[in-house]
């Protein structure tokens, strides 16, 4: 029953929600199911509602990285702007190279 809660708020702040089935199988109200296409209008409308553009489907998956794959972890780490990985026996903080 939050989803729709907090994904108005995700809007509201200018982050880009998703939602779907695995989200959750319940409307709001607790008394019927909802499909995920149901979700993504209502969160289509609350947008709108909102002022806020809706991303097509080419920008959320340029948005979310979908289709994207790296080498390994520590570049798939520097691509998400966090530090690699330790080196073994490596101590104190990690830094960016």
């Amino acid at each position: 029953r939050s989803v729709l809660p907090v994904n108005t708020m995700a809007i509201a702040m200018g982050l880009h929600p998703r939602c779907g089935n695995e989200d959750n199988l319940w409307a709001p109200n607790g008394e019927e199911k909802i499909t995920s296409a149901e979700q993504v209008r209502q969160l289509v409308r609350v947008a709108k509602e909102l002022g806020r553009e809706v991303a097509t489907g080419k920008e959320a998956r340029d948005i979310y990285g979908i289709g994207k794959s790296y080498k390994d972890a520590d570049e798939t780490l520097a691509k998400l702007g966090y530090a690699p990985n330790r080196k073994p026996g490596q101590t104190g903080f990690t830094q960016h190279a």
